[in-house]
């Protein structure tokens, strides 16, 4: 059996290599071609590779599997249609966004001297990654306003829990009205009841308080871009902005007025990426009946140690902590470089050089 798996995904090639042929592949360089003249059966994705019919018509495939969160760039659809067995690795990567945010209230917190002791935070979109925020937001103290109203219409229909005691949920003009810090965790969609797609825009933007705390790591696309430079200007904002509309071709403009900003890596840690080998290793086994020795993984896995963030003395230890073992801020700086470029082709090939080299960085929270 012939295998496609992504280079960005750690320890899955030797894995798979037990019982398959295994070809890696670049993300976004991956052609359909490639897959038809290897025979190949079953991919495995990151965000960077659309998966369609363009690229699966007339192949061998029978199963893929991305190993994020985000699932907009496969067309699930298509894959129903063909009777193309799909999986995601949802939530693999919510503790590493989730610290990433934190980390951003905290940077924000010692460069400005801002006490966040009592301040507000809105969450939108309360999913994996947004109940983490909520969780050690209420442990740093903050008050918490959450925006997600399809989860609202399961909780009244029964279909799931209710929110925590320590959470009020708000319309979203309300949350936005009322929030001195705001992140948003919500898919991209076009369609449905909820579309997000530009769900943050010259609509709610300009609700914001002055000086208040934007981070942006959902996907590129849920906020409009030019609306909030526009309002980072008038209202002397501090952004902080992972995702990009259009990536790789991004608007670098944007990247020179915010306090972090980095190249769609916040969901990287390794740990976060081990999570999401785990979930496509265990998928494909039982699509395919294959078992297959995991101690390896385990065995990274394993080296995960979380501090108990209520036995920190202080702010400043679990924001060093976190700035030491993530470094988030020398990305930062790696990623400024971007502008040095003029031509967009090769801002465009730095960006994806940033992701496709990313080092091994290790989840505190």
């Amino acid at each position: 059996m012939v295998v496609f798996c992504d280079s960005q995904i750690p320890v899955l090639p030797d894995l798979l290599r037990q019982k398959a042929e295994v070809i890696v592949y670049s993300g976004r360089n991956l052609k359909r071609d490639d897959l038809i003249s290897s025979n190949c059966e079953a991919l495995f994705t990151r965000s960077t590779t659309k998966v369609n019919k363009e690229l699966l018509e007339g192949t061998r495939v029978r199963f893929v599997g991305s190993a994020t969160s985000g699932i907009d760039h496969i067309d699930l659809d298509y894959l129903k249609a063909k009777g193309i067995y799909f999986t995601d690795a949802k939530g693999c990567n919510a503790n590493s966004a989730a610290e990433y945010v934190i980390f951003s209230i905290l940077h924000w917190h010692l460069t400005y001297g801002i006490e966040i002791q009592g301040l507000t935070i809105g969450i939108i979109g309360y999913g994996n990654i947004g109940r983490l925020v909520a969780k050690y937001s209420n442990l740093l103290g903050l008050k918490i306003l959450i925006n997600d109203p399809p989860l609202k219409e399961m909780i009244e229909e029964g279909k799931a829990e209710n929110f925590p005691d320590y959470c009020e949920y708000c319309e979203l003009s309300e949350v936005i009205s009322n929030v001195k810090i705001l992140t948003n965790h919500v898919p991209l969609t076009f369609t449905g009841k909820y579309p997000t797609h530009y769900l943050v825009n010259n609509r709610n933007l300009h609700l914001l308080s002055e000086n208040a705390l934007f981070i942006h790591t959902s996907r590129g696309g849920v906020v409009d871009e030019k609306e909030l430079l526009k309002q980072k200007k008038k209202k002397k904002l501090a952004l902080v902005i992972d995702v990009w509309e259009n990536e790789p071709r991004i608007n670098t403009n944007l990247i020179e007025h915010c306090l972090i900003a980095t190249p769609h890596i916040a969901g990287y840690s390794y740990e976060g990426k081990l999570r999401g080998t785990k979930k496509m290793i265990e998928e494909f086994s039982k699509f395919f009946g294959i078992n297959f020795d995991t101690t390896l993984l385990d065995n990274e896995l394993k080296q995960y140690k979380p501090i108990d963030l209520q036995n920190i003395k202080s702010l400043a230890e679990v924001y060093n902590k976190i700035n030491q073992s993530r470094q988030l801020l020398e990305d930062f700086e790696k990623f400024k470089k971007i502008l040095q470029f003029r031509n967009p082709e090769e801002k465009s090939q730095y960006f994806d050089y940033l992701r496709k080299n990313y080092p091994i960085r290790r989840e505190v929270l």
